[in-house]
C-alpha cells in the first residue's frame, strides 16, 4: 500500500515555494509526491527543478484551469491513497510520518474509505481546531450528520481517500454539466456515503480561510463559478436549493451508493435537503444587482412556500425555468442531465463548449 501526495500550484511566492520543498521533502519509498505547476513563472520553474529526486516528481506545465491541474496530478498518482494539498496552507510532518503505518493497517479494510484527523482553522482573528463527530462510524447516516453538524468550512476534503474512490466520483462530477462552488460538499457527502474514515490523533492538516472567511467575499468567489458557468448573477440567491437539491438527487438515485438500500437512503436524503432548505430559507444571498433580481425573489419565495408539494421534478423545473431567463441552453444542459438521473437514464454527453470550474484547490 502506497500513498500519493499532490500538490497542484499556481502561486509564485516565497511561502507556496516554501510549502512544496516541504512536501517534496516527504517523498520515500512508501511515500511518492508530485507537484504540478501551473504558474509558467520562469524563477519558480527554475527553483522546483532543484527539489526533484527519487519518488519525487515536479511537473511545469502552462497556465491551465485549476480543475485540469488537480486531474492530471490524479491521473500520474500511483498510490493506494491520495491526500490533496493546497500551496496556502500549513502541513505537519508528524501526520505524514504517521501515514504509511497507518495505511498498513486498515489498507485491507473496504469498509474504510480515508484517514482524517484534527483541522485547524486560521482566519484573521484567530485560529481554531475542527473535528467531524462520528465519521469513524458503520452508520452512513451518523457519518453524514456529523459532517453537516460542523459548522465551518469544508476541510474534510483534505483528506487521506482511496485513489479508486476519488477517481471514481470526479469522473462522475466531470460529466454534469456545470461546476459550482458547493461541489466540494458534495464531493465529500459522496465519499462519507461510500464508507467510514479512521481517524487519527494529531494535527491533520491547517486550512487559511482567506476570501472564505466572510459571506461578502466567500459570495464573491460563489459568483465566480456562476459567471464561468455562463449563468446569470441571480442564480446565487438560490444557492442553497440548488446543493440541496443535487445532492438528495445523487443520494436517492446515483449507482455510487448501490450499497444504501433504498430504505436508508431516505432518511439520508431527507437530512441532506433539510439542512440545505434551512439554509436557503435563512441565510440572506445577494442577486449582485442582476436584471432578474425581482425573477430570482419571486422564485426564492414560491419555493419556499411549496414545502409540502417539492419533488425533485418540480424543483428541477423550477430551477431550469430559472436559468431559462438568461440562458435556454444553458437551462437545457442542467435540465437533461439531472432529469436523467432522477429518472435513472444514461444523462447525455455534455456539451463540450460547456464552461467549467473545479471545486477543488484553487492552483
Amino acid at each position: 500500500m502506497r500513498l500519493s501526495i499532490l500538490l497542484p500550484t499556481h502561486r509564485h511566492s516565497l511561502l507556496a515555494c516554501s510549502r512544496i520543498a516541504q512536501a517534496c521533502s516527504w517523498a520515500g519509498p512508501d511515500i511518492e509526491v508530485i507537484v504540478r505547476d501551473n504558474s509558467g513563472d520562469a524563477r519558480k520553474r527554475e527553483l522546483l527543478a532543484y527539489f526533484q529526486h527519487d519518488n519525487c516528481k515536479i511537473v511545469m506545465v502552462d497556465p491551465c484551469e485549476p480543475r485540469e491541474n488537480f486531474f492530471e496530478l490524479l491521473r500520474l498518482a500511483t498510490g493506494d491513497f491520495v491526500f490533496c494539498l493546497g500551496d496556502d496552507d500549513l502541513f505537519f510532518d508528524h501526520v505524514i510520518a504517521d501515514l504509511p503505518g497507518v495505511i498498513g493497517q486498515i489498507g485491507k479494510d473496504p469498509s474504510i474509505i480515508g484517514i482524517t484527523g484534527t483541522y485547524a482553522i486560521e482566519t484573521s482573528n484567530g485560529t481554531s481546531l475542527a473535528n467531524y463527530q462520528n465519521i469513524d462510524s458503520g452508520d452512513a447516516g451518523a457519518r453524514l450528520t456529523g459532517y453537516l453538524g460542523y459548522p465551518g468550512p469544508n476541510v474534510l476534503f483534505h483528506s487521506v481517500m482511496r485513489r479508486e474512490l476519488v477517481n471514481r466520483i470526479f469522473d462522475f462530477m466531470s460529466r454534469m454539466p456545470f461546476y459550482f462552488s458547493f461541489h466540494d460538499q458534495i464531493l465529500c457527502m459522496l465519499y462519507l456515503l461510500n464508507g467510514k474514515f479512521f481517524r487519527l490523533q494529531r494535527l491533520m492538516y491547517l486550512y487559511d480561510m482567506g476570501v472564505w472567511e466572510t459571506p461578502e467575499t466567500a459570495q464573491q468567489r460563489d459568483l465566480d463559478f456562476y459567471k464561468d458557468a455562463g449563468l446569470d448573477p441571480a442564480i446565487n440567491r438560490l444557492h442553497w436549493i440548488l446543493c440541496g437539491f443535487e445532492g438528495a438527487s445523487l443520494i436517492m438515485n446515483s449507482d455510487m451508493l448501490a450499497m444504501l438500500a433504498p430504505a436508508q437512503r431516505q432518511p439520508i436524503a431527507d437530512l441532506w435537503f433539510s439542512m440545505m432548505f434551512t439554509r436557503f430559507k435563512h441565510n440572506s444571498r445577494s442577486a449582485f444587482g442582476s436584471p432578474h433580481m425581482k425573477d430570482a425573489e419571486r422564485w426564492c419565495k414560491k419555493l419556499q412556500e411549496s414545502t409540502g408539494q417539492l419533488t425533485f421534478q418540480n424543483i428541477l423545473a423550477e430551477i431550469s425555468n430559472f436559468i431559462a431567463l438568461s440562458s435556454k441552453a444553458r437551462a437545457q444542459d442542467y435540465f437533461d442531465f439531472w432529469d436523467a438521473l432522477i429518472n435513472k437514464r444514461q444523462p447525455l454527453p455534455r456539451r463540450p463548449d460547456a464552461p467549467r470550474r473545479a471545486a477543488v484547490n484553487e492552483s
